[in-house]
């Protein structure tokens, strides 16, 4: 009997953590290791115990998800991740899988779908359901925004003016008057208001 798919849980989420305990423990051929609510934990997690497969929200506490899947890839490349979380937007699906996550899921997936995405994952495959194919599908390589506009598409999320964005930015008026008018072409959108709705649908920028 060839030994159970050691598994490393990070969720912040008690009951989320008790239900995904519930799949896998009935499951002879897979076993969790080690869990954490705690991005930072995860990570000296991974190194103590080296699991087969992690289990990674991306809504932590301190450090996110992506953070720490960056950082548990860095240490080690061949590190095989599994996303599970509630960020439907098309940007959360690309900055995860450019973190280095091999298959991506959201939390109202199937059983199924979870347990096959560890099973894929394990031999060294990606997975991606078709929902979350087609979000990827939607992003254009296009509209990717510089450092600088995404600092700015954020404070339009809150409300504030040009004005206001460059007072907060230390930069002139007209300089984020110029990077309001390239994001708004690059996100394919008319006004500040759509600018902002689009952001958060896509996962830009994140409203918690």
């Amino acid at each position: 009997m060839t030994d159970p798919i050691r598994i490393l849980l990070v969720e912040d989420q008690y009951f989320a953590r008790l239900a995904l305990h519930t799949v896998i423990d009935a499951r002879e051929d897979m076993q969790i290791v080690a869990e954490t609510d705690k991005g930072a934990e995860a990570i000296g997690l991974y190194r103590e115990h080296q699991p087969d497969v992690t289990i990674m929200d991306l809504r932590l506490p301190g450090i996110s998800g992506f953070d720490a899947i960056a950082a548990i890839r860095k240490s080690d490349p061949k590190a095989r991740i599994v996303v599970l979380t509630n960020y439907e937007g098309s940007e959360d699906v690309h900055r995860a899988l450019q973190a280095g996550a091999m298959a991506y899921l959201l939390k109202d997936s199937s059983a199924d779908d979870l347990l096959t995405a560890i099973l894929t994952v394990k031999s060294g495959k990606r997975y991606l359901p078709p929902v979350i194919c087609g979000l990827l599908s939607e992003r254009m390589s296009g509209s990717e925004l510089t450092d600088r506009e995404l600092d700015v598409l954020r404070l339009i999320t809150e409300g504030l003016s040009n004005r206001e964005i460059a007072d907060r930015l230390h930069i002139a008026e007209k300089t984020a008057k110029i990077h309001v008018s390239h994001l708004l072409d690059k996100l394919g959108v008319v006004d500040r208001t759509q600018a902002a709705i689009t952001a958060i649908q896509r996962g830009i920028v994140h409203l918690d």
